[in-house]
């Protein structure tokens, strides 16, 4: 009777030695998550990423850290994020740039509609165009009237940001050149500098410089007018059929557990019902706007199919053999 007693006691006591690291695998999150962002510190993907790390740490208890990881012409960022451990421990920042105009213009280290599992979508940049405020151009219409008498200059550090310069130049016959800037603010700096004839960026980064007297803002680039400036039209509103779409959220790598993705699907989620991250993110001048993960990759889907015929009339598809 005491043998078997102690047998079943050692029988037990391998299945929670067996056990034991499943369940340490199975309680996420034990460590600091980082969170991959693609741009420079103070840019408006930047701010929005600490709010929604700050709204995620207080729903998950752990710490969450964003990381600029900026470079490769926006590829470095979701690169970086392809390549990571799908363990729950790095998300980042997904957006049209990550899926479609990086990976449309130049060779990138992952699949696009492969290598993340998607989390949802927390905003909607709200791109414009401006000059700085001792330029001859006053309003847009002078912008594209001096593209037509000479190559006009602008700036802007995403190629995301510059389709609608692309288009416009298509729709009014101007001609445009891209200067392109490693950080959002820089190229807003460069326009007050008059270091080039223009700027095409988010309202992040124009909107300090708009009110401090420095920056002219001429249109908006994005679909609706800014809340903070409604007497200035868009771009469509002036008669010119040019826009861009500005969504980003977030994606673990491919293949992290479904419990984990759930979970922070529903952290995410609930950040987006949180007053105060939304009052941040629309200070910023950002469009507050979720989307769960599946509902996010379809509607940027949707928008690839819109994007590659602009991307391809543009000249900016990458050659291919």
């Amino acid at each position: 009777m005491e043998r078997r007693s102690i047998l079943r006691a050692g029988a037990a006591l391998a299945g929670a030695a067996l056990a034991a690291p499943a369940s340490g695998q199975a309680k996420w999150p034990s460590r600091e998550i980082a969170l991959i962002n693609p741009n420079a510190p103070g840019a408006s993907t930047d701010l929005t990423a600490r709010m929604i790390a700050q709204g995620l740490e207080k729903r998950l208890n752990t710490p969450v850290i964003v990381k600029n990881v900026v470079g490769g012409a926006g590829a470095l960022g979701p690169s970086t994020l392809a390549a990571a451990a799908p363990d729950g421990y790095t998300m980042g920042l997904v957006a049209i740039s990550s899926q479609i105009t990086v990976p449309s213009m130049m060779d990138v280290k992952y699949k696009p509609w492969e290598a993340f599992d998607f989390i949802g979508q927390v905003a909607m940049l709200r791109y414009g165009i401006g000059v700085g405020v001792d330029s001859p151009i006053r309003t847009i219409q002078d912008l594209v009237a001096e593209s037509r008498k000479r190559t006009v200059t602008y700036s802007s550090n995403n190629v995301t940001n510059v389709v609608g310069m692309y288009q416009l130049a298509k729709v009014t016959g101007g001609s445009f050149r891209w200067v392109r800037f490693s950080g959002g603010v820089e190229a807003v700096t460069a326009a007050v500098g008059d270091h080039v004839d223009a700027v095409i960026q988010s309202a992040a980064e124009m909107r300090p410089q708009i009110d401090a007297g420095k920056l002219r803002f001429l249109a908006a680039a994005a679909v609706e007018r800014w809340p903070y400036y409604p007497e200035v039209k868009t771009l469509r509103e002036e008669g010119y059929e040019a826009v861009t779409h500005g969504p980003f959220g977030y994606a673990f790598p491919a293949g992290v557990d479904k419990g984990t993705l759930k979970t922070m699907e529903a952290a995410l989620a609930d950040c987006m019902k949180d007053r105060t991250i939304l009052d941040g993110i629309e200070k910023l001048g950002i469009m507050a706007t979720y989307r769960d993960g599946a509902a996010y990759r379809a509607f940027l889907k949707d928008l690839e199919a819109q994007l590659l015929p602009i991307l391809r009339e543009t000249g900016m598809l990458k050659k291919t053999a």
